[in-house]
């Protein structure tokens, strides 16, 4: 899933399951685990509601989040940033499964439905009975069929965003192109009854489960929608503890307690807090920073989406209090410069690029090392098949004579340099991490035009083969562990060859193809994991797709009336799943 390129570290976008990477939850033991482990997965076929009570924790009060970006869709079927994902499914978006976090572990447990799934044919064939008294925020029943007719949305040309793994795994719907475009459900799925749905699948997929923990299955009442108005999308109907209250996009989002959500039902989610509000109006993080130093008033209340800026961190480093206050630690993202390989075709010239770029300025420009790590991989050490290697080594501040040698071999077998076009998405510190891409590329003698993109189109304009970028910044993290779901993604042929393609390389190799699918056709995925670096360090090697840039880091500061709020492990973003006003 995507990162939003914020000061530092965004959510998007993955379900991460590096431990180091959460703080310490203040829930208690959701229960005992009775599903099976793999890795630092659990799986708990048992769970029912209530949620844990968290100690300490009371109802009422409104926390607001400040931050610089609004969300790039909140229409949950073309929902792909992780902070996005985190945010519905905690408050007002239930899916079939979805995840609690405690103590380094993760639970992925039945949400919607009472389960986690039963697996049949070799996991080519899933089912999921709902839970009763399952609502609506319009006091509707769900059934079976609202997450059947969600999944159908999912295969729409607006939703092309969102995640893509159920579409591309159902049996027959190969052609379909959605409930609206062709008035009919989607193939694979059936619905024996109001509380029953049934996926078939193409292949076996026993990952199907965290799968289903995506917004992909988020029911909905599609009489109530309409395509004609996609503005209204954004504001989708609740199934959660919450629902939206307004939403005036890039401004304000305010959630309200949902009224027909009956924690009963729900063994992950509390209501403690009245409301939310996300304040997207919070453009300049260092006073955000000064703002949640000072603790004062309404700001006791608020947590700082966007991470500290290196300009803001002696006045954290100043205030002991502060300190007690940050949410860091390592999140599941990875930051890197896509090379559109369609139109820089010479290798030689993209090793070039990679030689010529300037981490170390990057690095200062969102915050230094509170921010991100220096990255030699695509890949981030919390993905499953994590390798480490440096196929191309050099300074932080880059290896011009290389860069330049490089350029000299790219000439002298026909290429002839010109003005490279670099597309960046509007905001946050993305205009200075473009001005010094610009200026390092000039030392090596490459020229850079740089073109700044609205972010509400960003994805869209460099989501189609055909663009005209040549260079794109790309910020991406696991949408559930497993390497399939990063390497998979990003150096997929078949999704370099879809509009919406998260593949902005536009890697189109048919070897790499055939690897990654007989790789996530293997049944062991502790053996699949290492195989997936190997192939990595092979694609650096011979394709040089990607400009590595840092791994992401969290640093962002609470105010000191909330509790219960952690850095996420899964999503990268200051978890709500357990917040509460003290």
């Amino acid at each position: 899933m995507r990162s939003t390129w914020r000061i530092a570290t965004v959510g998007l976008v993955a379900v991460a399951l590096g431990v180091s990477a959460c703080n310490t939850n203040t829930g208690n033991d959701p229960g005992k685990d009775s599903g099976k482990i793999d890795s630092k997965l659990v799986y708990v076929d048992d769970a029912k509601g209530p949620a844990p009570a968290i100690k300490d924790a009371k109802k009422g009060g409104i926390i607001t989040i400040l931050g610089d970006a609004d969300f790039d869709r909140f229409f949950p079927y073309a929902t792909y940033r992780g902070d996005a994902i985190m945010v519905g499914g905690q408050l007002n978006l239930r899916t079939l499964v979805n995840y609690y976090e405690e103590d380094g572990k993760l639970k992925v447990m039945g949400d919607l439905a009472t389960t986690t799934g039963k697996g049949e044919d070799s996991c080519k064939k899933w089912t999921y009975t709902l839970r009763d008294g399952i609502k609506f925020e319009d006091g509707t029943p769900i059934t079976s069929k609202h997450i059947a007719d969600g999944v159908s949305l999912s295969f729409e040309e607006l939703s092309a965003d969102g995640p893509q793994y159920i579409q591309h795994w159902l049996k027959g719907a190969e052609g379909y192109k959605g409930l609206w475009a062709d008035k009919k459900q989607a193939p694979g799925i059936t619905t024996p009854d109001a509380k029953t749905i049934v996926f078939e699948l193409n292949a076996a997929h026993c990952d199907f489960p965290l799968a289903a923990a995506l917004p992909t299955t988020v029911p909905t009442i599609v009489e109530k929608l309409d395509p004609s108005k996609p503005e209204t999308l954004e504001s989708p109907i609740s199934s959660g503890p919450y629902k939206i209250k307004s939403y005036t996009r890039g401004e304000r989002l305010e959630f309200e307690r949902n009224p027909n959500w009956d924690a009963a039902t729900d063994p992950l989610r509390h209501n403690y807090p009245d409301g939310y509000v996300f304040d997207w109006t919070a453009t300049d993080p260092a006073v955000v920073t000064k703002r949640l130093v000072a603790d004062q008033g309404a700001d006791k209340l608020s947590i700082q989406w966007s991470n500290v800026p290196s300009e803001a961190l002696a006045d954290v480093e100043k205030s002991a209090d502060a300190q007690k206050r940050t949410l860091d630690g390592e999140t599941v993202f990875s930051l890197f410069i896509n090379i559109n390989t369609q139109r820089v075709k010479n290798v030689d010239l993209r090793r070039a690029m990679i030689y010529a770029t300037d981490q170390k300025a990057i690095l200062q420009i969102i915050g230094g090392e509170k921010a991100g790590t220096p990255s030699t991989t695509l890949v981030p050490p919390v993905t499953p098949g994590h390798k480490k290697f440096d196929v191309y080594p050099k300074a932080l501040t880059g290896d011009v004579a290389k860069a330049t040698e490089l350029i000299g071999k790219a000439k002298a077998a026909g290429e002839t340099l010109r003005p490279f076009k670099y597309c960046y998405r509007a905001g946050a510190t993305r205009p200075a991490v473009a001005a010094a891409m610009k200026e390092a590329f000039a030392k090596a003698g490459l020229e850079l035009v740089l073109t700044e993109l609205d972010r509400t189109t960003y994805y869209t304009i460099i989501g189609k083969k055909a663009t005209d970028c040549d260079l794109m910044p790309g910020g991406w993290g696991q949408d559930y562990p497993d390497n399939s779901t990063y390497l998979g993604v990003l150096a997929s042929p078949e999704e370099a060859n879809r509009d919406g393609s998260n593949n902005n390389a536009y890697l189109d190799v048919p070897e790499i193809g055939t690897k990654l699918k007989e790789l996530g056709a293997m049944q062991d995925r502790g053996a699949a994991a290492p195989l997936y670096g190997d192939l990595e360090e092979k694609i650096f090697k011979d394709h040089a797709p990607w400009i590595p840039l840092y791994y992401d880091n969290s640093y962002s500061l609470l105010g000191s009336g909330i509790g219960g709020v952690h850095l996420s492990g899964t999503w990268g973003s200051p978890s709500l799943q357990n917040a509460y006003v003290k």
